[in-house]
């Protein structure tokens, strides 16, 4: 997921999600369905001590920046090394936000400037998670729900002593990810070297086996302890994966992540919509990292 480019799409393209869009718009969930609106600590969250509630939010186009210089929106429509993509790729729902394919939205700024939430401490334990479904299950979608460390910036403030000067270490958490199998898959990368030679170490066999529907409102959530830096992926409340060191780093501890939602596609063959309907985060106190 590191440095994704975000292509954008064809007028001819934009004009046949724009209709098919509003007929998905139109089949929306119940608002008891909305994670957003649930005040009932995960289990996920529970799990590694992480009670408190950080921060819950159902999405809104009105909350997302377009320009990379407001500060006060929500999102921005970019990675921290790109430039914001236009208000087409975006549309409003009853319960959330549509995001066209080529979208993405992301919770710094740009340049990786800390926005309107929190950031997640990588010294305390924390749990997130998103409810996405997708308008289809066509296998070249690309839709992606990640965490990256605010320090991976342009700034390389991911840099550590007594590492030489340019050589970056951090942690990337991808929460979910569409098209590389049946079921979801779900990734923790400890990367690590200068730019542009970046090597990374990745857990083995990320992919599950077991189909699943992306047209439905699926919540993918993912819990970490700093204390044994172990993390675990939730899907609908169950379950379904752990990983630790070494794909865990160490330098997790020393960083603070926040969440990124984008519409990729794998080979550009297939035109598709995410539909984000909300997010909330749990943390837990801090830890002090093993001597």
């Amino acid at each position: 997921m590191n440095h994704v480019k975000i292509k954008s799409t064809s007028l001819l393209c934009q004009l046949a999600l724009a209709v098919s869009c509003m007929l998905w718009v139109g089949a929306a969930h119940s608002a008891d369905q909305l994670i957003c609106r649930e005040d009932a600590v995960p289990t996920g969250a529970a799990e590694v001590g992480a009670h408190q509630p950080l921060f819950r939010d159902c999405p809104q186009i009105a909350d997302l920046d377009f320009t990379g210089k407001v500060y006060g929106k929500k999102y921005y429509t970019g990675l921290f090394f790109s430039k914001p993509v236009n208000q087409s790729f975006y549309a409003q729902a009853d319960d959330g936000l549509i995001i066209k394919r080529g979208g993405v939205v992301a919770m710094v700024t740009l340049n990786s400037y800390r926005g309107h939430f929190p950031l997640l401490k990588g010294d305390r334990p924390f749990y997130i998670e998103a409810q996405v479904s997708t308008s289809s299950n066509d296998p070249d979608n690309f839709p992606a729900v990640w965490l990256m460390p605010i320090e991976h910036n342009l700034r390389q403030e991911d840099v550590y002593e007594p590492d030489p000067r340019g050589f970056e270490r951090w942690f990337e958490l991808d929460i979910d990810e569409g098209g590389f199998g049946p079921g979801g898959h779900h990734t923790a990368i400890s990367w690590s070297g200068m730019w542009p030679n970046y090597k990374k170490i990745q857990n083995p066999n990320p992919t599950s086996k077991d189909p699943l529907d992306r047209m439905l409102p699926n919540v993918f959530g993912v819990s970490y302890s700093p204390e044994n830096l172990t993390v675990r992926w939730w899907l609908n409340g169950k379950k379904v994966l752990e990983a630790t060191r070494p794909y865990v780093p160490e330098i997790a501890r020393r960083q603070r992540f926040y969440l990124i939602v984008s519409a990729q596609s794998h080979k550009d063959i297939s035109d598709y919509q995410i539909h984000f309907m909300g997010v909330r985060a749990f943390v837990g106190e801090p830890i002090a990292a093993p001597n």
